[in-house]
């Protein structure tokens, strides 16, 4: 499969990863088989979009700030500034959501899955901004919603407080805070407003009572954990504190509705809010934060949910129903089973955080599901574990505002699922923001990249995700020797470390590179081991080895959907690079060699995954092959 995907021989490939087999499972469980692309799942049902991490704001509502005025309508406008430094974008994140709505209108599927953080904070305006954009689609289209929560989205009982920086008509900028007591220097004004706050459970939940998570007329079946009672009151559970001193009460808005006849749609509340050990409950910080917590800890503190999953599944199977999964976290490792080599390379990152275990996986097994769908993590990807003769497949879709900008369309067949993406790289930017943008750059002599210099989404986020690379990623998250390294080499550079036989430490780097460069017997076989593998050292000059980790981050969180971006050409040329380091023995500790064999190693995984795009799923079998979408 990887070998159609990047243009290259399966000689190439097998060069790279010689330890693959088309028929053979990896260490981590993931089955590789991918071949025919002939069989298509007959549709049986209508259509369903999914939808993940839309991060709506609203660019014209009323948050109680003057904002900006543009073309006679009145902004209220997130710096880029903050933009530039943010694993998503946020003003963009407006006609995004419009843009594929419209998009899913125009094919003619009237329902939507959200995957958690439609909203932007949970801010109470925001959330109110996300209904009316639905409550549009449902008049106009007959649409119907079934969303399920994020972390963004609520927070625990009570809420918490929310401030953002918005953009003044000077380029200057004010704070909008829920909480009165916030200060800031730099901002013209500090504007208390309780229409940022992010409201808790059940209150969170008003806004968007209409999509999914209470019955509904027109739903033929719809239950919780707890029963058919909508009412909040009746959907609370008790979660203890880890030293077990600390006992709260809190809602689970999971639920099970069948929108159509025959499909069950299983929407999992997967946040998990567990009293601090020593915090009186009422108090800041009583409640750990969801975003690292998932699944792992949905094991500890909501077994209840898995009893009924369970449950569910066992009647789906007797009554013959289709059963679909969904919650805002993943499953499964959706990167490829690199977390060892995070862990390794970057430290406990906050991916790594919130990678689920295996013990998540036997789980749901356990549980009788064998297909989720999951946001969270912006990325787009496709796992699987087998477990004897079950199976459970991941589905991680990206987010609407981050690269590579997406949402996915599952088409039920008899005998299979059929898995559409489809990008959103076509929307073009909008006039307003490049103009409210100008606003800001000039008095504060923001750097922004090539972000101001193209016209679509799609080369938006592309060079967003680039330019996070140097300006928060390297920053945070990289040792310091190696980004510096990264920051001023170039890939023949790195290719050169390769053959230097002797371990070479950080503080040595620049000047082993440096004697490298002019070692005419280590170029000559640099150039004829990168020439058997159908590269040429000339390529590789003047290619920054900061350009090649921004194309890492875009196979990381895009999948095949980056290569389209990268083009064949540069990642077979980051695969002959890899190659060298793979020759290498790398058990040097400490070596740079060794850290730069750990970045081609997990890049190499990020590219022989499973199909993400276009691809089908045997419903008995679980075999995953590419697959082509049917026109419309």
């Amino acid at each position: 499969m990887l070998a159609k995907l990047l243009g290259l021989s399966e000689t190439s490939i097998r060069f790279f990863f010689p330890h693959m087999r088309e028929t053979e499972r990896n260490e981590s469980g993931l089955n590789v088989q991918t071949e025919n692309t002939d069989r298509m799942p007959t549709a049986e049902h209508p259509r369903i979009a999914i939808v993940a991490d839309a991060h709506f704001h609203d660019l014209y509502a009323d948050y109680g700030f003057a904002g900006i005025m543009q073309d006679d309508r009145r902004l209220t406008f997130r710096l880029l500034a903050d933009t530039a430094r943010s694993t998503r974008v946020f003003n963009e994140s407006y006609f995004a959501l419009h843009y594929t709505l419209d998009d899913i209108a125009a094919r003619g599927i009237r329902h939507v899955v959200l995957l958690g953080d439609y909203s932007d904070d949970g801010q109470v305006e925001t959330v109110k901004g996300v209904k009316r954009v639905l409550d549009n689609y449902t008049e106009r289209f007959g649409m119907r919603f079934y969303a399920t929560t994020g972390n963004h989205d609520i927070f625990g009982a009570d809420g918490r407080h929310r401030a953002k920086r918005f953009l003044n008509e000077d380029g200057g900028y004010s704070i909008l805070s829920s909480d009165p007591h916030l200060r800031d220097r730099g901002a013209h004004a500090v504007i208390a407003s309780d229409r940022m706050y992010c409201q808790g459970y059940p209150d969170g939940l008003d806004a968007m009572a209409d999509f999914g998570f209470y019955p509904r007329p027109g739903d033929l079946h719809w239950e919780t954990p707890f029963g058919i009672d909508g009412d909040p009151a009746a959907r609370f559970y008790a979660v203890h504190s880890p030293d077990g001193n600390t006992t709260r009460r809190l809602m689970d808005a999971s639920y099970l509705v069948e929108p159509f006849p025959g499909v069950w749609l299983l929407m999992i509340d997967a946040n998990v809010f567990a009293p601090v050990d020593g915090v009186v409950p009422g108090e800041a910080g009583d409640l750990a934060d969801s975003t690292s917590a998932g699944w792992n800890a949905m094991l500890v503190h909501k077994r209840f949910v898995l009893d009924w999953m369970a449950d569910v599944s066992r009647r789906a199977r007797d009554e013959g129903k289709c059963l679909l999964a969904f919650s805002h976290y993943p499953v499964l490792d959706p990167l490829d089973a690199t977390v060892d080599d995070e862990v390794a390379l970057l430290g406990r990152t906050g991916m790594a955080e919130r990678i689920p275990r295996i013990d998540v996986a036997e789980a749901l097994i356990d549980a009788g599901i064998d297909i989720h769908f999951s946001g969270h993590l912006h990325v787009n990807d496709t796992a699987q574990y087998r477990s004897g003769e079950r199976f459970l497949t991941n589905i991680a879709m990206p987010s609407l505002v981050a690269f590579p900008g997406a949402y996915k369309i599952i088409t039920i067949g008899e005998c299979n699922f059929g898995i559409e993406t489809v990008g959103l790289e076509a929307m073009p930017l909008d006039d307003d923001l490049r103009q409210a943008y100008g606003r800001e750059i000039l008095p504060s002599r923001l750097e922004t990249g090539g972000l101001l210099d193209v016209d679509s989404y799609g080369d938006f986020l592309f060079e967003h995700i680039g330019h996070l690379v140097g300006r928060r990623y390297l920053k945070r998250e990289w040792p310091k020797d190696i980004a510096a390294l990264i920051r001023g080499l170039d890939l023949a550079d790195l290719a050169a470390l390769a053959l230097i036989n002797v371990p070479v430490g950080a503080e040595d780097a620049m000047m082993a590179i440096t004697s490298a460069r002019d070692d005419t017997e280590l170029q000559q076989r640099l150039a004829t081991r990168l020439t058997e593998r159908g590269t040429e050292i000339g390529t590789l000059r003047g290619m920054p080895a900061l350009a090649f980790l921004a194309d890492w981050y875009r196979v990381r969180m895009g999948s095949e959907l980056a290569l389209d971006w990268i083009g064949a050409d540069k990642i077979s040329a980051y695969l002959a690079v890899g190659q060298l380091f793979s020759d290498r023995d790398n058990k040097e500790p400490g070596a740079v060699q060794t850290q730069f064999a750990v970045i081609f190693r997990m890049l190499a995984k990020y590219l022989s995954g499973l199909p993400s795009r276009n691809f089908s799923i045997d419903r008995k079998s679980g075999v995953i092959e590419l697959w082509k979408p049917p026109a419309g």
